[in-house]
């Protein structure tokens, strides 16, 4: 069996391909893709569950037809509604429904879990240190 190249990337990307693995595992079974995810927790994270569709393309940093794409799937789902604001028709609100928000705090478990998967083996000292070195390492690279 060949010795694989034990540098930081190499376990770096391993995480990262298993814990996409685990991800898109748990969302396929929500009938959830990343993206749709990505968006249900920025409504979610929202002050009223409810951001423009300007400053989804803005966070997404994606195309008015790209973020019109998703929340036309996701409406479709039942897990978003599409509104106009009634302050000014031209701006288009998107807002999570009771759904939405359902699926979404079962994803955010599912994140928790695998979490305290991927630290199991590590005390809480090493817990805090692994976070404080992966954000180190983050402001290097970014």
């Amino acid at each position: 069996m060949e010795t694989p190249i034990a540098g930081y990337g190499w376990f770096i990307k391993r995480i990262d391909n298993a814990l996409a693995k685990e991800a898109n595992s748990n969302l396929q079974a929500l009938n959830l893709t990343m993206q749709q995810n990505r968006l249900l927790i920025q409504l979610a994270l929202a002050e009223t569950h409810t951001l423009s569709l300007k400053t989804l393309e803005e966070r997404f940093g994606a195309a008015q037809s790209t973020v019109a794409g998703l929340v036309s799937r996701l409406e479709k789902k039942g897990l978003i509604q599409a509104l106009s604001d009634p302050a000014d028709r031209r701006v288009k609100l998107v807002r999570l429904t009771e759904e939405g928000e359902r699926l979404n705090a079962i994803s955010r478990q599912k994140v928790v879990e695998s979490e305290a998967r991927l630290t199991a083996l590590l005390t809480e000292e090493e817990k805090e240190q692994l976070l404080t070195c992966l954000r180190k390492v983050y402001e290097a690279v970014k």
